[in-house]
């Protein structure tokens, strides 16, 4: 019986511990701010023939449109609208 309250008693201590964590990050974070996942990929553009996302800076851009390859951007030609 000691056992079981002794591993209580540590999970509570656990417990108490992250909650006071989380409080104090909470105090440096501004209120409602999620940080954004950066990359060095920039923004994405999504290829209309094929549906792939592709960097903005390396997409083939043709008509409004960007494609991730120059067969796709061919493929888009030949469809019909």
């Amino acid at each position: 019986m000691r056992f079981l309250i002794r591993v209580v008693g540590v999970l509570i201590a656990i417990y108490a511990a992250l909650s006071t964590v989380r409080r104090l990050l909470n105090v440096f974070t501004p209120a409602g701010h999620v940080p954004t996942p950066t990359t060095d990929a920039g923004h994405l553009v999504k290829d209309p023939v094929c549906g792939t996302y592709v960097p903005e800076g390396r997409a083939i851009q043709a008509g409004g449109q960007f494609f991730c390859s120059e067969e796709c951007r061919g493929k888009w030609g030949a469809v019909p609208s």
